[in-house]
């Protein structure tokens, strides 16, 4: 039996400007005799948004810049901007949150979001205060595990051509398989039982056993039990290890009649000094630095691009989604909170 999907919002793109039309008025043909009430972006060739309306008439659409304007330029921030702004506006008439809206106008923001606009302001800095530099930001949860990069990550060798559309210099990814207790099944099957087992010191059966007690029992914390928290330490470095791995490039060597030459994929992060952590499972451990340290380059996987050598940052206070809406307003405040309230490396209550 089939499921069919109940899209939140849809995304409609294809084509360059001036480019080809036939693909994404094909797609508007296809989404109009789509049930259901959902929103529309349109962020797609221009000379065919008019069209694409006119066949999605009746239909709640959104007209967005192209998200590729010209072949190998990407322009997502409009489109992005949308999607926050209806998502917001859905969830506050789901929640009956409009009265609390109204009192709050101009602050409201979807956690990630907020959490991404924190890591540009730290990296960045504001005015006359400094950031850090390019980071590299991990947030472990119970369900996802989110990789923010600060970081310009463009080749920095001669001998290295680069593949593919160039990353965005402020890029967020989501590892929907991988989590401490919802996902705890994703970080099984990338990372395996033996992996698991060697890093916490537990015996396979006891790893299996308690995989499979935590994955119903989701909420379950180690509070002082040891074999927990041997495995919350796997798991959470793998967790991390498989996140930034995904996140980062990778590097391909290829022969040329110039002789070796060297393809990039991705985001080269190997420069990046910075590595900012947060999470339940990182921030309620002395072992912060061992866990965090997975997020770097390690010899057993030579050509993904992770960074070599980083100071690690802890958000022990949950700071960062906060400083986000604070910087919305106030940014040189919450830059210089950041760099109070994040401490490095060690265990501090």
């Amino acid at each position: 039996m089939k499921r069919k999907a109940k899209p939140d919002i849809f995304l409609l793109v294809g084509g360059t400007d001036g480019g080809n039309t036939e693909c994404i008025l094909h797609n508007a043909r296809m989404l109009a005799s789509v049930p259901g009430d959902f929103p529309i972006v349109i962020a797609g060739n221009r000379t065919a948004v008019r069209e694409c309306q006119r066949i999605l008439a009746g239909r709640q659409v959104y007209i967005c810049e192209n998200v590729m304007p010209k072949f190998g330029v990407l322009n997502a921030e409009p489109a992005q901007k949308q999607i926050r702004e209806i998502f917001l506006h859905r969830i506050i008439q789901a929640k009956g949150m409009t009265k609390a809206s109204a009192l709050i106008s101009g602050i409201m923001m979807p956690t990630p979001s907020a959490v991404m606009k924190a890591m540009q302001l730290l990296a960045e800095g504001f005015e006359d205060e400094p950031g850090i530099g390019e980071l590299i930001g991990v947030d472990v949860g119970g369900a996802t595990t989110d990789v923010y990069s600060i970081a310009d990550g463009m080749p920095e060798h001669t001998n290295t051509v680069y593949k593919g559309l160039p990353e965005p210099y402020v890029k967020r990814t989501v590892e929907g398989d991988i989590g401490m207790r919802y996902s705890i099944a994703g970080i099984v099957e990338a990372a395996g039982i033996k992996r698991i087992s060697q890093l916490s010191g537990l015996t396979y059966q006891k790893v299996d056993e308690l995989i499979g007690y935590l994955a119903i029992n989701t909420d379950v914390l180690p509070n002082g039990n040891h074999e927990l928290e041997m495995l919350d330490y796997a798991l959470a470095s793998l967790a991390i290890e498989i996140a930034v791995t995904r996140h980062a490039g990778t590097m391909e060597e290829a022969y040329t009649l110039m002789g070796l030459t060297y393809v990039q994929s991705g985001k080269d992060l190997t420069s990046v000094k910075q590595i900012i952590v947060t999470g339940g499972s990182l921030i309620h451990t002395k072992r912060t630095s061992a866990i965090a340290a997975h997020a770097l380059y390690d010899e057993k996987n030579p050509m993904s691009l992770k960074p070599k050598d980083a100071e690690i940052w802890i958000d022990r206070s949950y700071i960062l989604a906060a400083m986000g809406l604070l910087s919305q307003h106030y940014p040189q405040t919450a830059l210089r909170i950041m760099k109070k309230e994040l401490k490095k490396d060690g265990y501090s209550e």
